[in-house]
């Protein structure tokens, strides 16, 4: 803007023209540069103009921060940045947790905290033995410590004599070498020589040192870091945080869609199928349900059209995996109790099978003892991640599967398990022999190892045993009356009629043996002259109601090796992998394989481990299912010498306490001069009475009423509650006695 006239008391500001100067006498004419034109402004409109610059590059720089917040938001909140933080977290704490783990080994290696773990352990389990003598090996190991700390007091002094000495040496024996070099080349130079060298030496290689110092501190730190990363993976128990772990392997389909789904079954080859989805306006979207993730895949429930069956698409199931982008065993099919034309189709994402799984809870070396009337033994997960836990008491069990897939290890941690509850019996034939059972040395009542003449008679002997148990057990039980099934209280040890569990590893070989026992009578076949098939027969039939159980572990099964009247007696029948579909319908029985069980599609040698279960009724399937997979618990054989350990210590903790106690005694003894107590209250008065006596420690009013019952005391009630007389108990406690009198 141009002002025409100055302000009064303002000086006017221009901008100055800049001409060429001319000397006196020269004409005035027109300059031939460039004129620059400019105008006055006044200090108002001057400061104006500056302020409106200072704002413009203010908001200049607004919007560079504005930006670079945008941009640095982007950066932190991608996913690629956030996994590079997962892994940089989590491997930043297995390297923390390395050191945790190394820091830890160097302070037991020099103090007794070990030791004192161990005896804390053994004094809570009452083994007085082994405490006494874990209790000295921890004064041995004490007493060299100290040993250790002494002598190191005196090493400078020793160090400095000793490296004295072997300066000395070895100068004079490079002085030696270089008179005898002086000698022969005739210069008396050349005594210092091998010294003169050994010193070139020397510094060659400080300066080598000295030069790659960097290269070589970066080299040992690195190898540093990297040994205590894998010490933190390995063997740290740190739990992290869920959302460090990395990402679910990802297939192309992991999002199944309706459309997807109707594409893989319309093109399995079946016309039925074909045409029904060509002719559907939906395109075949309309026989699935809700899809949804379920684990480590997604699920849908289909129903098929007319004139299509479940067995119809389990026949072409390899065609349906690949359809979906995925290997067979990524695919299960299983069929609804309810209609042949409706199954629950599972597709896993693309290597989510081939993770590994959880450690054992077994491995904890806090864990147990176990009660198989309360618990269930954790065998390992379903194909979905879920825990799969098995109720074995009661229950006859089979197992079958190719040699190397697992068998062995698979059924090793039943009988583990079985052995952490003081209160089981337990009696083992393994009939290969390897070692792979030598652990329940001590913790079996009857351990025999190896095939052979011999071990075959031993093996049908204790079938045999195991029988004339049974019988016995069935006498003593009617002799006293009793009803029902055995209840823990009535299974405790010495009570006789402890939970027993037979245990036969490569039975195959006894069922295929031509031994004939030195009683008379063939050991192996498949018919009634068989022994030991007669035996595994009866037992089959009714060894479970008393509380003994039959668990088979046998290869390939055929109806020659594992004979029909043999397997079929199984509550409980599980298979690795097996070579065809009808040695997995003997494993499994026919039902469990027609509704989807497909022991013969697991891949040999890399599905080591997963095994597909048939349970009966010892455990609940959802929507009725017969069978389902698991990928058990891997235990190790020094893994299971460990927990075998352990489940000896428990047997002689509960050795050391009272065996069985009597019921009826203990009743009148808590009820006293009273003639009546509320059921309610005696639990209480019996657990004072008993103190850590394990039936009583859950006993419950209604528990002890019923059990009261079945020893002949009828049951009383005053006032809406249960009552305990003392009178009914004392004539329990008489009739007992004249019946006792009668044998």
């Amino acid at each position: 803007m141009t002002s025409d006239r100055e302000e009064p008391g303002e000086a006017p500001l221009a901008e100055v023209r800049h001409l060429p100067l001319r000397r006196a006498g020269d004409e005035l004419e027109p300059a031939d540069t460039n004129v620059l034109e400019g105008e006055l402004l006044s200090a108002e409109e001057y400061a104006r103009l500056q302020r409106a610059k200072a704002l413009e590059r203010l908001q200049g720089y607004r919007q560079d921060v504005v930006t670079v917040a945008r941009v640095a938001r982007t950066v932190a909140t991608h996913e690629r940045t956030r996994a590079a933080g997962r892994v940089l977290l989590r491997h930043g704490t297995y390297v923390v947790a390395g050191a945790s783990v190394v820091a830890k080994r160097a302070w037991e290696a020099r103090s007794n905290s070990r030791y004192e773990r161990i005896l804390a352990r053994l004094e809570a389990a009452g083994d007085l033995d082994r405490l006494e003598l874990w209790e000295a090996k921890a004064e041995q190991a004490k007493q060299r410590r100290h040993d250790r700390r002494m002598d190191l007091l005196g090493a400078p002094k020793e160090l400095a004599k000793s490296a004295a000495i072997a300066f000395g040496t070895v100068a004079g024996l490079l002085l030696v070498l270089g008179v005898v070099l002086a000698v022969h080349a005739g210069d008396a130079g050349l005594i210092v020589a091998p010294l003169g060298r050994v010193v070139d030496a020397i510094t060659w290689t400080y300066w080598l040192v000295v030069a790659y110092f960097g290269l070589i501190a970066g080299l040992v730190t690195a190898g540093g870091l990297l040994y205590l990363w894998n010490q933190g993976r390995m063997h740290s128990t740190w739990n992290l945080p869920a959302w460090t772990d990395p990402p679910e392997p990802r297939g192309e389909v992991v999002n199944i869609t309706p459309t997807i789904v109707a594409a893989a079954l319309r093109d399995l080859g079946i016309t039925p199928l074909r045409k029904a989805i060509e002719a559907d306006p939906d395109h075949g979207a309309r026989m699935l349900g809700m899809i949804h993730r379920r684990g480590p895949g997604a699920q849908v429930e289909i129903t098929l059209p007319p004139q299509v069956t479940t067995q119809k698409i389990l026949a072409v199931r390899e065609t349906l995996a690949g359809n979906l982008d995925r290997k067979a065993h990524e695919v299960h099919i299983e069929g609804s109790p309810d209609s042949e034309r409706v199954f629950t189709l599972w597709v896993a994402n693309s290597g989510a099978l081939d993770q590994n799984v959880p450690p054992s809870p077994l491995l904890d070396p806090d864990f147990g003892p176990v009660d198989i009337y309360r618990d269930r033994m954790p065998w390992g997960v379903g194909l979905k991640g879920d825990p799969v836990e098995l109720n074995l008491l009661q229950q006859h069990f089979l197992l079958a599967g190719l040699s190397k897939q697992g068998k062995t290890a698979a059924a090793r941690a039943l009988v583990l398990w079985l052995g952490l509850d003081p209160s089981t019996r337990i009696r083992i034939a393994d009939l290969k022999g390897f070692g792979d059972w030598s652990m329940f040395e001590g913790l079996a009542e009857e351990l025999i190892e190896g095939a052979g003449d011999e071990n075959f008679i031993a093996t049908c002997d204790m079938l045999e045993w195991a029988v004339a148990e049974m019988q016995r057990r069935y006498d003593r039980w009617r002799a006293m009356g009793r009803k029902g099934d055995i209840d823990r209280a009535s299974s405790l040890p010495g009570s006789g009629f402890e939970p027993l569990f037979i245990v036969v590893d490569e039975i195959q070989k006894l069922f295929t043996c031509a031994t004939v026992h030195p009683d008379g009578g063939e050991i192996g076949g498949d018919g009634k002259k068989s022994r030991a098939a007669r035996a595994a027969q009866a037992l089959h039939d009714q060894a479970r109601a008393v509380n003994i159980h039959f668990l088979e572990f046998a290869q390939n099964p055929t109806n020659r090796n594992l004979p029909v009247l043999v397997r079929e007696g199984a509550m409980i029948r599980a298979s690795l992998y097996v070579g065809t579909e009808s040695i997995a319908k003997m494993a499994l029985g026919e039902a469990a394989v027609d509704t989807g069980a497909a022991p013969h599609a697991l891949r040999a040698g890399l599905d080591r481990g997963t095994v597909v279960l048939a349970p009966g009724e010892s455990m609940d399937l959802p929507n009725g299912a017969t069978h389902t997979t698991v990928r058990t618990h891997y235990i190790s054989t020094e893994q299971a010498y460990d927990i075998a350990d352990r489940a000896k210590a428990l047997r002689a903790a509960a050795a050391a306490r009272p065996a069985a106690r009597d019921l009826l005694d203990d009743v009148l003894a808590v009820l006293g001069t009273e003639s009546a107590v509320r059921a309610a209250d005696v639990p209480r008065r019996l657990r004072e009475l008993a103190p850590g006596y394990r039936a009583y420690e859950d006993l419950t009013g209604e528990a002890l009423v019923e059990q009261l019952e079945q020893l002949g005391v009828k049951r009383g009630s005053q006032g809406g509650y249960p009552m305990v007389r003392t009178e009914r108990v004392r004539q329990a406690v008489a009739a007992r006695g004249q019946e006792d009198d009668l044998q």
